[in-house]
């Protein structure tokens, strides 16, 4: 009896064993996918800040007259659930619902590419601001549509053709998961949302380049060339489920005169940055490199965030 009640121990002992092993690695999953958004979206937030050099020009903060279209655009990533832990790449459902509350207390107005194109053409002063989320996570297709739907809001989502490509050949999910080609195209049918491009194999940052910009010294026309060729790419697969994207947001918001006039010749009609900014658009204006601003959670409050941005002016 005794050698059975051994028998016993040592074959619990080993299923124990076998079900933490089990555990770990499905954390090492999680973990690792976390840590490689964490680290190919690091930085971003300190890139192309105030100011950034293009055509000669300086982009800088300017203070509008007393007649101004005031946009503020948000820049997201991933979404999770309100039990879960959040970070600067990770918000709470509930933390996103709180911004909605605030923002409309605050009087800005939800805008899409479309209605801020018309905005800006007929001169519609007021306060404006645009939704969006980087990099295509599957938490944004699992829990902001009915978000979007309850506050009335629209948003943008950027997508990565080698994180879709990635999914697709994935049959789990965990909460650092993107989303793969279907889900995709299924959240590109509501009506709030609208897909961007986000760079094909250019969200990385290697062999001396931070993700599309060019690198010094790189021919401008074989940068173009291949930049145009990336590009396309994204643009094809997206067209291959129903989406024509018009705009495109830059992978840690790096970008360069040759990259905008890449995007112009292939007809984008917006582009976004990662400029800490809020922009003041006039008649003059186009929605080329609209400043956006990084939602953190580990920024309490989004009038904290709002004000901070708008010290800068």
């Amino acid at each position: 009896m005794a050698k059975n009640n051994g028998k016993f121990t040592l074959f619990f002992m080993l299923c124990a064993l076998v079900l933490a092993l089990c555990l770990v690695i499905g954390m090492d999953k999680c973990e690792y996918t976390a840590k490689k958004a964490v680290f190919e979206t690091s930085n971003r937030v300190n890139t192309n800040l105030v100011e950034n050099n293009i055509n000669d020009k300086k982009i800088v903060n300017t203070t509008a007259s007393s007649k101004e279209i005031e946009v503020l655009c948000l820049m997201y990533h991933n979404v999770v659930a309100n039990t879960q832990k959040q970070g600067d790449y990770e918000v709470r459902v509930s933390t996103i619902e709180q911004d909605f509350i605030e923002l409309k207390k605050l009087g800005y107005k939800c805008v899409n590419r479309k209605t801020l194109s018309n905005i800006v053409k007929n001169k519609k002063y007021g306060k404006y601001v645009m939704i969006t989320f980087d990099d295509g996570f599957y938490g944004v297709y699992k829990y902001m549509p009915a978000l979007l739907e309850k506050y009335n809001m629209s948003c943008v989502v950027s997508v990565v053709g080698e994180f879709m490509d990635r999914q697709d050949k994935l049959t789990y999910k965990t909460r650092c998961s993107y989303m793969n080609t279907s889900e995709v195209k299924e959240l590109s049918k509501n009506p709030r949302v609208e897909i961007a491009l986000h760079s094909y194999d250019y969200h990385h940052i290697k062999d001396g380049r931070r993700g599309v910009k060019i690198k010094s010294g790189e021919s401008k026309e074989i940068y173009k060339e291949t930049f145009k060729t990336d590009t396309i790419k994204l643009a094809t697969k997206l067209e291959d489920i129903g989406i024509k994207a018009k705009t495109y947001c830059y992978p840690y918001g790096e970008f360069c005169r040759e990259s905008e006039n890449v995007l112009k010749t292939l007809n984008y009609q917006m582009t976004m940055t990662c400029a800490e900014k809020i922009n003041y658009l006039s008649e003059k204006d186009s929605l080329y490199l609209l400043g956006r601003i990084n939602r953190s959670a580990n920024c309490k409050n989004i009038n904290n965030l709002i004000s901070k941005a708008c010290n800068k002016k």
